[in-house]
């Protein structure tokens, strides 16, 4: 399939910009252009677009063109963990994307890095961004760096210079997907940097550049990649906190499910179905409850309890337990058995963490659905419901996979797939990338 995005208009304006003569000149001409590109960010979440392209092969062809205009001399270096720091756009105060950088700064730990944020949409005023109350995250960064300019190229220059005088030995690009600024700068250090793939279902500026490495936390990001010829790294996704071994089976009383995700992953439809849909599938059966970890909307809360009880159910078998620090351990709290993800929409790092928590999962989710945001992983530990009717037979079959996942092969191969994440965070060898399917759903 090609996953290639092409605006051949945008490119154009962007490689006539580069070749403006008169530095002024120059530099305004880039600004419009860079404009434009994240202005194109906001569209592209329509059907022809979104879950569907996934690489910027034109844009990315510019970047080496721009960063030469700009005067952002190359700088070369040995990659090491001696001096590395974070780069990105912005960091939400929850999320999946924030608690990879969590991930990767507890993992470089004694050490520690600097995090510089683009702030390319200027968003870092928000109340529920990392960075608004006196510039304090509680990722544990060595500290915070937002970054102002007048202008985009300004901006690029801005991050260039600031990480000249860092003098980093490795770098960890984690922009938003079309945040050129970030992709420019970082360019001319591109011995060191590793570039993260932040799919997001859209396309990333930077994706296809040779960077010393191109790193996929999501298998079905890393699949579409290894299809294009992309020399990538299948680095996976961390756990914090998983519990080193499964829960005792619970005796008596509901069978409970639990889910969680940002409220958005809730919100509209697939297929012609919702999530309350799900929910009232699940619902159905008599011995079931479902528990909502994470943050809500009045509007989903609203929406669930009304489709509930127009099929006739108590509302309080669907229970909104509010944010949790820790999904493994409100999962333990909650004493959860299986878990449902999130609909329309997958969490690939809230997944992960349940299946970490040596819990069944089951994957509602539409057949019509483009094919960048199917969930994939090479470890086989959930079960498939494509569409509500399905629910009530998923139940059973993840109540049945939840005691396979309590062998100690299992329990290996879990363990086999979480450390790819350290190796890579550490600088150690990976192991040989998996091959999808090691449980086969009973």
């Amino acid at each position: 399939m090609d996953y290639a995005y092409e605006n051949a208009a945008l490119e154009r304006e962007i490689a006539a910009a580069a070749a403006t003569a008169g530095g002024a000149a120059r530099n305004a001409a880039l600004n419009t252009a860079f404009i434009r590109i994240t202005e194109v960010a906001a569209n592209l979440r329509g059907p022809e677009t979104y879950g569907v392209k996934l690489f910027t092969p034109g844009l990315d062809a510019l970047v080496p063109r721009v960063a030469a205009s700009l005067s952002l001399d190359d700088r070369p270096g040995v990659k090491s963990n001696d001096n590395p720091c974070i780069v990105a756009t912005r960091f939400y105060a929850t999320g999946g994307h924030t608690r990879v950088a969590l991930d990767i700064l507890n993992r470089l730990r004694p050490a520690s890095a600097p995090i510089i944020l683009t702030d390319l949409f200027r968003e870092l005023h928000y109340r529920n961004l990392i960075g608004a109350a006196g510039l304090r995250s509680e990722l544990g960064e060595r500290s915070t760096v937002i970054l102002r300019g007048e202008t985009l190229p300004e901006l690029a220059a801005t991050l260039y210079s600031t990480l000249a005088a860092l003098r980093p030995t490795r770098i960890f690009l984690m922009c938003h997907p079309m945040d050129v600024v970030a992709v420019l700068a970082c360019w001319p250090f591109r011995d060191i940097v590793d570039f993260v793939h932040h799919a997001d279902h859209i396309p990333a500026i930077g994706a296809t550049l040779p960077f010393s490495g191109h790193v996929d936390v999501t298998f079905t990001c890393h699949d579409a990649c290894r299809a294009a010829g992309i020399d990538a790294i299948y680095a996976g996704m961390a756990a914090p906190g998983a519990p080193p071994a499964p829960p005792a089976p619970r005796g008596g009383g509901p069978v409970r499910i639990a889910t969680c995700g940002s409220p958005h992953k809730y919100e509209g439809t697939a297929g012609g179905r919702t999530w309350a849909d799900y929910a009232v599938a699940a619902l159905s059966r008599p011995d079931t409850e479902i528990v909502h970890i994470g943050p809500t909307k009045p509007e989903l809360e609203a929406a669930i309890r009304g489709a509930l009880e127009k099929a006739g159910m108590d509302p309080q078998r669907y229970v909104f337990a509010g944010y949790a620090g820790s999904l493994p351990r409100a999962l333990e709290t909650h004493g959860a058995q299986i878990y449902l993800s999130s609909f329309p929409e997958t969490g690939g790092k809230a997944n992960l963490e349940a299946m970490a928590s040596h819990l069944p999962m089951i994957l509602p989710f539409a057949p019509e659905l483009p094919p960048l945001v199917r969930f994939s992983l090479p470890l086989r530990r959930w079960i498939e419901a494509a569409g509500p009717e399905e629910m009530p037979a998923a139940i059973d079959a993840a109540l049945a996979l939840g005691e396979t996942l309590r062998t100690p092969l299992e329990r290996g191969r879990l363990a086999a797939e979480l450390g790819r994440f350290d190796a890579w965070v550490r600088g150690r060898p990976l192991a040989p990338e998996p091959v999808e399917g090691a449980v086969s759903p009973p």
